[in-house]
């Protein structure tokens, strides 16, 4: 599809929600998966004014309640795969919200609205609606990771500064293909699409990702620059290798989580640049590593252009370079407002900096380290020991093909050190304790550890740690970063 085709096409999607009463500053909440109708119905939303709210259209009837609950949008739109569980009688949709669906397999549900329909009888005209730099544009869900999804509130200023800083970081120009193979309903992917509007590139993504069609879905689509997940890069370490990806048109990945597994990419795949980011739903891109710099071990990299970064203390003091503290963030990509809680808003934005609820510290040169959560920091005899730390440690085993590192009630520590590990080859957990014995401290080395197939996951394939924890016993909530 064409940038300008693309253009007449969100301005029909457009017109046709306004024509189901969507109006400035109404929630439409996006239910589907990956597909152009997906980015044609979002782009959509923005231009009527209304407010952007994608949600994964695979959760459970739970979660998916709760956020339609708390966003309240006017119109939901879904596919023909995902419509089920919209209508399912476990999940009480809120009054006056219009169900929409588009996409093959939409004319199969007569009963609902056809959004196909309703485009193919709109004007190509963009709406005239009255848009300023402060008005919402996009409601976002927080992965769960911490308990209840928080709803975070962009502005149409602050999400048009994005772009730039990716374009900058990772040196794209309108030759340059972006591949996404996470959901658009992710930061990560939608990141990508922003991205490559704003550079005039070209952008791909599949419907679904899979590891067996990664290799050849890269080549044909000449992808030059990869936005992905460490995990995803893990899962493709652990295939045969094939002439395809040595062979690979790819100049950059971005890599989010990628730091442990940076030089198996290069290695393997003959990758140059492999950057690593720091970011959240609610801070936006905070760092990237720079193109053609030499890694530093455990480096997130330097804050984008237009982004400051500083260090505080519990009690609010700035601290010097290479001291841990709560990481803060300046930045014009920033969240505007937690939706519907002004006060954690007020928690979490003070004088402008926004408090992250993760700890890190800087070097010299103002590259940020990320050291842990609070939240997941483990207590054990007095010291302060990084899970993060032990789990990049025990991913560079060439046995292991994923890690999760807790604190465990422990009735004279306070805590003891936990590792869960999900095997890709037969290893022992003696066997894992003396490679962790060569690189750590001895007191950051686990005491227990358990295997498992496979760890609870968001669906944005990040670590459920809290339930790990309750099933130790830790019933207490999770902090909010």
């Amino acid at each position: 599809m064409t940038h300008r085709e693309f253009d007449r096409l969100t301005s029909r999607a457009a017109n046709a929600l306004r024509g189901l009463g969507v109006e400035k500053g109404d929630r439409v909440t996006l239910a589907l998966g990956n597909s152009v109708e997906y980015v044609v119905a979002a782009f959509g939303v923005l231009k009527a004014g209304a407010v952007l709210n994608p949600v994964n259209p695979a959760l459970g009837a739970q979660e998916l309640g709760y956020i339609l609950g708390h966003a309240a949008p006017r119109v939901v739109v879904t596919d023909a795969s995902n419509v089920a569980n919209l209508l399912s009688p476990k999940l009480t949709l809120p009054r006056s919200c219009t169900v929409a669906i588009c996409g093959e397999g939409a004319s199969a549900h007569s009963s609902l609205a056809r959004l196909d329909d309703l485009m193919a009888r709109s004007s190509d005209d963009q709406p005239a609606v009255d848009l300023h730099a402060d008005d919402p544009s996009t409601l976002l869900y927080t992965s769960g990771t911490t308990g209840n999804p928080k709803g975070v509130v962009f502005t149409h200023g602050r999400t048009g500064t994005s772009g730039a800083q990716f374009i900058e970081a990772l040196h794209l120009t309108p030759d340059d293909t972006i591949l996404a193979v996470t959901p658009l309903f992710h930061g990560n992917a939608w990141g990508a699409v922003v991205t490559a509007l704003h550079a005039g590139s070209t952008v791909a993504f599949p419907k679904a990702f899979h590891a067996s069609e990664f290799w050849p879905l890269v080549h044909e689509v000449q992808a030059t620059v990869l936005y992905t997940l460490g995990t995803v890069l893990a899962m493709l370490l652990t295939r045969e290798p094939s002439e395809l990806e040595r062979n690979n048109p790819l100049r950059v990945i971005l890599g989010l989580g990628s730091a442990p597994i940076r030089e198996q990419i290069i290695q393997r795949f003959g990758v140059v640049d492999v950057a690593e980011c720091f970011g959240s739903t609610d801070a936006g891109v905070v760092t990237i590593t720079p193109l053609g710099a030499a890694p530093r071990a455990g480096s997130c990299g330097p804050p984008v252009p237009g982004v400051m970064v500083r260090i505080t203390a519990d009690d609010g003091r700035g601290l010097g370079p290479r001291e841990v503290g709560e990481i803060c963030v300046h930045s014009p990509a920033r969240m505007a407002a937690y939706f519907r809680d002004p006060e954690q808003t007020a928690r979490t934005i003070r004088d402008d900096w926004f408090f992250t609820g993760d700890l890190g510290y800087v070097d010299e040169d103002g590259w940020l380290y990320f050291v842990d959560r609070k939240r997941d920091v483990i207590r054990r005899g007095g010291e302060n020991i990084s899970s993060v730390l032990i789990e990049k440690t025990l991913r560079e085993h060439p046995s292991v093909a994923e890690a999760a590192v807790i604190g465990i009630p422990d009735p004279v520590l306070g805590q003891e050190v936990k590792a869960f590990i999900v095997r890709k080859a037969t290893v022992t957990a003696d066997e894992l304790r003396a490679f962790a014995a060569d690189r750590l401290a001895r007191f950051q080395v686990p005491r227990l550890w358990e295997f498992r197939d496979s760890l609870p996951k968001t669906p944005s394939q990040r670590v459920e740690k809290y339930k790990l924890r309750q099933e130790h016993g830790d019933t207490s909530k999770p902090l909010l970063g």
